[in-house]
């Protein structure tokens, strides 16, 4: 089978999604893994014919994995100042860092956009691009899929998506990784191999190493599939997001600890729709979504369509659900009025 020519893929998906335009200085996140060493050496490529104003690299060590992701940090300083790139590097002790009540992956997420926002800050940059491959948007998938998520996690990966000010593009989000390891091969362009890719210990290496591989026996192109999926799905998700925001527009603030919407703009709306704004409004009450299961949503439903004022439901968090004659009130660790 004739090999894809993977740089004028990344432009493809550049300009399909509108990632960058004329004048943008872009971040790169590199790890000194393959799909991030990538990124660095398509966008070098491309820089001239996509405009770039200019293109800088940012590295976070994240001090799991003791000399080998010093060394990573290593590489990656390395390849900047071969490319002539600007480098901005961050090192944490996350084991010792203080997360309640999220896992170590969380956590990591929760430090590298941290770092992602003050290195933008430095740099001059608005945009942050990541490596993220069609491998990791299907792996993605799957995973929510297994763990029962709702529309909003099946949609995966977002090749573009804003946080804050930040905006971050996945222009590899189109090209799986083994195209990616026989292009830098066939370059004698070098990388760096995290050895807890394959450790069995994180959910995600499972799903990659064992679950994939068994399911592509039945669907080859399983992959793909299941980035069409979220693609198809992305665009019900978006049309959800857009009504829902007309509905809630100035009546929820985060962290507000009380949060209210009219019953006549919640009763009469879809299931979906329903759904996305009773999530919303208990996000912005201080809520754990993460906690919330089939139960609590037939609960929710059953109190909006048959409950009598007063009647209420508690939800993960210390909230607590309230409808009276004409809202639907969230509450955190307060006496509701009657």
């Amino acid at each position: 089978m004739k090999k894809r020519n993977l740089i004028e893929q990344v432009l493809k998906t550049v300009r399909s999604y509108e990632m960058l335009k004329a004048g943008d200085t872009v971040l790169a996140a590199v790890s000194g893994g393959p799909d991030s060493v990538f990124l660095v050496h398509a966008l070098s490529r491309l820089k001239n014919k996509l405009k770039l104003k200019n293109i800088a690299i940012c590295n976070l060590d994240h001090g799991l994995r003791a000399g080998e992701s010093k060394a990573d940090s290593a590489f990656a300083g390395k390849l900047a100042k071969e490319i002539g790139l600007e480098f901005f590097h961050k090192s944490i002790d996350l084991k010792n860092m203080k997360h309640k009540g999220i896992s170590i992956e969380e956590a990591a997420r929760e430090e590298r956009y941290k770092f992602f926002a003050s290195a933008s800050a430095l740099s001059g940059a608005g945009i942050i691009a990541t490596g993220h491959t069609l491998d990791d948007q299907a792996e993605t998938i799957l995973m929510r899929f297994i763990k029962g998520s709702a529309l909003k996690g099946i949609v995966g990966i977002a090749p573009v998506r804003e946080f804050g000010k930040l905006k971050v593009v996945r222009p590899l989000i189109e090209i799986e990784k083994y195209e990616i390891v026989d292009y830098l091969n066939s370059a004698n362009i070098g990388y760096r191999i995290d050895s807890t890719n394959v450790e069995p210990i994180y959910f995600r290496n499972v799903v990659r190493s064992q679950i994939l591989p068994f399911l592509e026996r039945y669907n080859p192109k399983l992959k793909r599939s299941l980035f069409n999926l979220a693609e198809h799905l992305r665009e019900d998700f978006n049309f959800i997001e857009q009504a829902k925001s007309k509905i809630l527009a100035g009546k929820s603030v985060p962290g507000a600890m009380r949060v209210e919407v009219r019953l006549k703009d919640i009763a009469v709306q879809p299931r979906a729709l329903q759904k996305e704004i009773l999530r919303d409004l208990l996000e912005d009450a201080g809520g754990e979504l993460k906690r919330l299961s089939f139960r609590h949503w037939k609960e929710m439903e059953s109190l909006i369509r048959h409950k009598s004022s007063g009647n209420s439901v508690d939800l993960p968090g210390g909230i607590r659900l309230t409808r009276f004659a004409d809202k639907m009130v969230f509450s955190k660790n307060m006496t509701l009025p009657q």
